[in-house]
């Protein structure tokens, strides 16, 4: 068994669900982040179990013909041991065409039948509609960026390349009047100080920008006059709202939200229907995709005109919305309050009138449906809840439509719904290039002996 700090030699022989290229040293995998299949690499054990091991690149003995030099500076770089970088992205060290078949390899892992090739990205970078900035370092000299891995240490990043340039520029502008401003910045271990993140929401389709100042106080002092200036110079922003959360916590945004300047919302558009924004709105971070995901979906359902469709975890209706113009009728099912009170709006602006929303959850809803054609489910990471699936099989539509951004739970939610259903064809999407994420659809269709 290997002893943590000890050097090996490996070959990396694939990518797996994380991003994390493996090789075999004897019987044991050893995972190796910001590898590449093909690299020949001498790395250092950082941790160790039973059936396995962690490591990192201590050098690259011999690079894999896929392995490129990162066009972000703030990338993880091999050769400077425990280098500070951003977590953001984890695939930048190769190039885009071999990430493509990397995502797909790591779905087929989890599927017997073949796996489309992935739908690329029409911007492999510059294409994230929404940024979540934390800020640190000291009062007159503020940083905004992202965490290094497994840490909260901030990485200053002034040009993240996977939001637009516009976005780039909005950010660090303001980040320059905080300093000038003087505002001080949270501490996270003493839990004193104002400003906790930055948070940039840009439309694609209008060319809008909304800025959440999420604080930590009631009070941002000179707040209006940042305000102001901002505005100014940057007509494009068309609403600031300052976010309030009191909590020692992980999670971003607090209950309390106010407007400081313009609109309630912004305006987004996935092919003709028309999303309002709120500061705290669920909507997919690249836009452009989006709408190719949703094709995706529409083209697995088959529609005719007549059908019945349940949207499960139906969020702020992205889907229904979309898909409402070629069914009879479409219900979706959320949990969160907020999440259907914009759906809800968003079905009103675009005049949609066979679209209804329940809030609740969808375990003891679904107990009360006895009958759809098609049903949607768009779960969380976690998967479908054993509940949902049973309520499903009751149920029995012809088609189940299952988006995932995670393959494991959807192969094993899969399974579960076997023999009743057979898995007929999986579509991996690239929503998030650079990084290992990759949100895939699958179609199952009801057995004939069941119909």
């Amino acid at each position: 068994m290997f002893k943590v700090g000890q050097k090996i030699e490996i070959k990396i022989d694939k990518i797996i669900t994380g991003g994390d290229g493996i090789g075999k040293y004897g019987n044991i995998v050893v995972m190796v982040p910001y590898s590449v299949p093909g690299d020949k690499l001498q790395v250092s054990i950082t941790e160790t179990k039973k059936n396995f091991a962690r490591a990192e690149i201590v050098s690259i003995l011999s690079p894999s013909p896929y392995r490129i030099t990162p066009p972000c500076p703030s990338h993880f770089t091999f050769h400077i041991s425990h280098c500070f970088h951003c977590g953001g992205c984890n695939l930048q060290m190769t190039d885009y065409k071999n990430q493509l078949e990397l995502k797909t390899a790591i779905v087929q892992d989890f599927f017997d039948i073949k796996v489309n090739k992935i739908i690329p990205a029409v911007n492999p970078f510059r294409y994230r509609n929404k940024v979540q900035m934390p800020v640190g370092g000291k009062t007159g000299n503020v940083i905004t960026g992202f965490f290094h891995p497994q840490s909260h240490n901030i990485v200053d990043i002034k040009n993240c390349l996977l939001q637009s340039e516009k976005a780039n520029e909005i950010i660090l502008a303001l980040r320059n009047l905080i300093n000038e401003y003087k505002i001080q910045p949270y501490n996270e271990d003493k839990r004193a100080g104002i400003l906790r993140h930055i948070i940039l929401r840009q439309s694609f389709a209008f060319g809008e920008f909304m800025i959440v100042i999420v604080s930590k106080t009631n009070f941002i002092p000179y707040m209006r006059e940042i305000v102001e200036k901002i505005t100014e110079k940057f007509p494009e922003v068309v609403s600031v709202y300052q976010n309030i959360n009191y909590e020692k916590t992980n999670v971003i945004l607090g209950n309390k939200n106010f407007k400081l300047f313009g609109r309630d919302t912004i305006k987004e558009k996935i092919g003709e229907t028309i999303f309002e924004i709120s500061p705290s709105s669920f909507f997919q971070v690249n836009t452009l995709q989006t709408e190719k995901l949703y094709e995706v979906i529409k083209n697995f359902c088959q529609l005719k005109g007549d059908e019945n469709i349940i949207d499960v975890y139906s969020g702020a209706g992205g889907i229904s919305l979309y898909l409402a113009p070629f069914c009879r009728k479409i219900t979706g099912i959320e949990e969160a309050s907020s999440s259907v009170s914009d759906a809800i709006k968003n079905a009103k602006i675009n005049n949609t009138e066979n679209v209804f929303f329940i809030r609740g959850n969808a375990d003891y809803i679904l107990r009360k449906i006895d009958f759809a054609d098609v049903v949607i489910l768009d779960p969380p990471r976690a998967g479908c809840s054993q509940i949902v699936l049973k309520c499903l099989l009751k149920i029995h539509p012809q088609k189940i439509i299952y988006t995932s951004c995670n393959p494991a739970t959807l192969s094993r939610d899969v399974k579960i719904l076997f023999p009743k259903y057979k898995l007929i064809e999986t579509q991996p999407v690239d929503m998030f290039p650079q990084t290992a994420h990759v949100e895939c659809v699958a179609k199952l269709s009801l057995g004939s002996k069941f119909l």
